[in-house]
């Protein structure tokens, strides 16, 4: 009659297991374990339950890892300051890789950390701050900390300075009149020059040279005419400021000349000296000019154009 076994449970708590005494406990080598279990497999395959039996060899083989992780316990502590590192790195290969994590840790510990080096301060950036003074009649505070110029002037050359009598203020204020007197010559030489120039144009085929010829023409006589009308100004004004002297002198009020009235006062003086072709020839510019103008105003109006 067969017998009926419960189930061993998971844990293997529940395995049978053979009586032995302490003193004559000697530890068996996988062979003896193996046959045991091999007689306790015979038992149970009588028994007619075959399939508890691959179970308990399962639980079984885990005893037996149990067994073989004692003595590893009981293994006497090695110093690892004493042992080389090349001995420590075979081990570590030899081992699985629990040990390993746990060796490489404790090496780890053994050797000495290397100082990182500390940050440098960062300079002064540009948009810092300039140093300011105690007071305006304080010298400007200059930094230390800023390394002095290679290219610094040490001892000043001792350069003779050139000056312009003209253009010195000790001289006074100058006198146009007097300056305009003394280099009236000057007046000559630049009207041969522009007769020079007339005979040039004349002569000269290229355009180009004609061309700058004519433009060089052209600006000495812009400058003789603003000469002229200059000097016509400063006359017409000695003469209204000699009026006004003897007028002064007579016990009337003094009348100061306008800017208007000093254009006016021009025009007529300058037509009076024209012939009637002059006149005539110098209105019509005029017009022209004046045409000109208007026309380039509402050209520029017509281009904006109405607003809103």
């Amino acid at each position: 009659m067969a017998i009926k076994r419960k189930p061993p449970s998971s844990l293997g708590l529940e395995r049978r297991v053979r009586p032995r005494r302490d003193d004559e406990w000697e530890e068996e080598p996988e062979s003896q374990n193996s046959s045991s279990e091999e007689d306790d497999d015979d038992e149970v395959e009588e028994e007619g339950i075959r399939g508890d039996s691959d179970d308990e060899e399962d639980q079984e083989s885990g005893d037996g890892s149990e067994d073989e992780s004692e003595p590893e316990q009981n293994e006497p502590k090695i110093d690892l300051s004493s042992v080389s590192f090349g001995a420590l790195a075979k081990a570590q290969a030899s081992l699985p890789s629990g040990r390993k994590s746990k060796n490489k840790k404790s090496t780890d510990e053994d050797t000495p950390k290397t100082e990182t080096p500390a940050p440098r301060k960062p300079t002064r950036s540009k948009d810092d701050p300039k140093p300011k003074r105690s007071s305006k009649h304080a010298p400007q505070e200059q930094t230390s900390k800023k390394p002095v110029s290679r290219r610094r002037e040490i001892l000043p050359e001792n350069k003779r300075q050139y000056r312009d009598p003209r253009f010195d203020p000790l001289v006074g204020r100058v006198d146009e009149e007097k300056a305009s007197k003394a280099y009236a010559f000057l007046d000559e030489y630049r009207d041969k020059e522009m007769a020079d120039l007339r005979v040039q144009i004349k002569k000269t085929k290229n355009f180009d040279e004609k061309e700058n010829l004519k433009r060089q023409l052209q600006s000495m006589e812009s400058r003789k005419k603003a000469n002229v009308r200059r000097q016509e100004e400063e006359n017409l004004l000695k003469e209204h400021r000699q009026k006004e002297k003897e007028l002064v002198a007579q016990g009337k009020t003094p009348f100061y000349l306008k800017r208007s009235e000093q254009k006016k006062q021009l025009l007529v003086n300058r037509y009076e000296g024209m012939s009637k072709g002059q006149v005539d020839r110098a209105i019509e510019r005029k017009r022209k000019k004046v045409a000109g103008k208007e026309k380039k105003e509402l050209d520029f109006l017509q281009r904006r154009g109405p607003r809103g």
